[in-house]
């Protein structure tokens, strides 16, 4: 799940940098936030996601059998 997320931040800053670089003069700089409010919450989304997962896993062990 880690490694995931590293990987999810990793192209986050990779494509912010390109961002930068192929910025023009224009005013950008709220599309950006926006942008960076959204990845935070899907990361955090698919961390909740994963979270309920290995929940539901464990649980699994404590149904009985009929």
């Amino acid at each position: 799940m880690l490694e995931t997320q590293v990987k999810i931040l990793q192209a986050w800053y990779r494509a912010g940098e390109a961002l930068r670089d192929a910025a023009s003069d224009e005013d950008r700089g709220e599309v950006t936030a926006q942008t960076a409010l959204i990845v935070l919450l899907v990361a955090a989304a698919i961390a909740a996601g994963g979270a309920i997962a290995v929940a539901m896993q464990s649980n699994t062990s404590n149904i009985p059998s009929p």
